[in-house]
């Protein structure tokens, strides 16, 4: 198995596990930290799972994007990465500007489960994406609309 599939195949395991697995993520936010080349693929292959998934496993799953785009951050930092969403190889910085762009889907899909456990965890991911600005104040603003016109 290639290292895009073995991301995908341990994603799986992850989000479809009866409990989040703290040594399991950090196995895979070290994986998906080693594919940032492959940065399309990544968030394809997140976001496309995560629309899979039931009610439930969506929470896991968001914690995923959470603890992807914080290590992400983190190393676009520390390397002084910028993001240039047309480069041909992909990074830190642009797995996170192309997170971006399904940022307002993820959430969306998150208040639509109609959970309140969902609704609370997404609103705490979005708390700790303001305080670290994770992503650009911009994108978080759109996100917390989200929940305003969920009402």
């Amino acid at each position: 198995m290639g290292d895009i599939e073995d991301f995908e195949s341990s994603l799986k395991d992850v989000v479809q596990a009866k409990r989040l697995s703290a040594s399991k993520m950090t196995k895979l936010t070290d994986l998906a930290m080693k594919l940032m080349k492959d940065d399309t693929q990544l968030v394809s292959i997140l976001y496309r799972t995560h629309k899979s998934l039931s009610a439930p496993a969506k929470i896991s799953s968001l914690y995923i994007f959470d603890a992807l785009a914080r290590a992400a951050k983190h190393q676009a930092n520390k390397q002084n990465l910028v993001g240039d969403i047309k480069s041909s190889q992909g990074n830190c910085a642009t797995f996170l500007l192309k997170v971006e762009g399904v940022l307002e889907g993820l959430f969306q899909d998150m208040v639509l489960t109609g959970t309140l456990e969902a609704k609370e965890k997404s609103k705490k991911v979005l708390d700790i994406w303001v305080k670290g600005n994770t992503f650009p104040a911009t994108i978080l603003s759109q996100l917390a609309d989200v929940f305003e016109l969920e009402g």
